[in-house]
């Protein structure tokens, strides 16, 4: 009695024994799958130096110069001021706003993504975009990545999705300058409005992008309707000594600084004062007003050196990056062989067959 032969399951097997139309989903399968590999393979590994907190002699003060300040609001999700899209594709849920883009990347990491892919995607949006804005915080990316990530210089802390404040100072403690910007979710009933507040003439691109990258812009959140809105008057910084000042009287104002703590908190005041401690890497500012508007400043940040710049915080290891990109494509050689060149059966198999 003949016994039944055990299947091969090469694909030059599958297409002698199956229909064509399954042949070709196959094929196509084997295509897509090799694509996808392949773009996993040539992502670079990178080294990231470890997260601490700023320090230094010097403080940096975004809003030093302020005497002719032009305060406008913009909402770069709504507001066709600057053209904006948000990245991101497939099961990976890592958004990025792209301010000011000459394209849009179509290629995205859609099964997952470790902090590499986030990085390299950064990298390669920061090409053709002017703004790279990290969003939908706590469904793209941990916590211990934003401790890490660099190259990003703006994070939408208000967002459609939720207040992502504890990634802000995450980032903050861990060294790295983020300014705030805020955005608006598109409804006909939303009661409160999230706006970013540019020092910058509308009409003028590069004034908007150099008030957000440099920092002389803030976040504000108010009531729809409200026509009577404060704004910063002035902040200034003399030795170690902050002077925080705004057109309308403030009913709480906070000083927030490392690991997102409250350092300082004062009430009913127009004009408040802070003293940098030894201990305080960065300081930021919140107001709360009696008609429930609330606006965010960016962070006043301690620096090494007299010229303050941001520093690169990773680099490509490229002796790891190319021994991953070998060992893995040895793995897709060694699969696409077996795949379309496999034509062994066993000689036992063919015994038992013919008998």
């Amino acid at each position: 009695m003949k016994k039944q032969k055990q299947q091969s399951y090469s694909l030059k097997n599958l297409c002698e024994k199956g229909s064509l139309f399954t042949c070709f989903l196959a094929v196509i399968a084997g295509i897509f799958l090799l694509f996808f590999v392949t773009l996993y393979v040539f992502v670079p590994t990178y080294r990231f130096e470890d997260s601490k907190p700023f320090s230094g002699k010097y403080i940096h003060n975004p809003y030093q110069q302020l005497e002719n300040a032009k305060w406008n609001y913009v909402d770069f999700r709504n507001d066709s001021v600057i053209p904006t899209y948000e990245y991101g594709y497939g099961l990976a849920s890592a958004r990025y706003l792209c301010v000011d883009y000459k394209s849009q990347r179509k290629i995205d990491y859609p099964f997952f993504q470790n902090i590499h892919f986030k990085q390299y995607n950064i990298n390669c949006l920061n090409e053709t975009s002017s703004l790279v804005i990290p969003t939908r915080l706590d469904e793209g990316f941990k916590l211990r990545e934003i401790k890490h990530l660099d190259n990003y210089r703006l994070m939408e802390v208000l967002s459609p999705y939720g207040n992502y404040f504890k990634y802000w100072d995450l980032a903050l403690s861990s060294g790295r300058r983020v300014n705030v910007i805020a955005a608006n979710q598109e409804s006909e009933h939303e009661e409160y409005m999230n706006k970013t507040v540019v020092n910058a003439d509308l009409n003028d691109k590069g004034q908007i992008i150099n008030s957000l990258k440099n920092g002389d812009s803030y976040a504000i959140s108010y009531h729809e309707g409200n026509t009577n809105l404060p704004e910063l008057k002035s902040l200034i910084l003399i030795n170690d000594t902050v002077i925080v000042e705004a057109s309308n009287e403030i009913k709480t104002l906070r000083f927030i600084g490392q690991n997102g703590i409250v350092k300082d908190s004062l009430s009913d005041v127009k004009r408040g004062i802070y003293v940098f401690k030894e201990d305080d890497s960065y300081i930021r500012v919140e107001m709360s007003f009696n008609d429930e508007t609330q606006i965010y400043l960016n962070p006043i940040v301690r620096h090494e050196f007299q010229y303050f710049f941001d520093p690169s915080l990773l680099y490509v290891m490229k002796e790891r990056t190319w021994l991953m990109r070998i060992v893995y494509v040895f793995v897709i050689i060694f699969f696409v062989k077996y795949l379309l060149l496999n034509k062994k059966e066993e000689d036992e198999d063919k015994r038992e067959y013919n008998k």
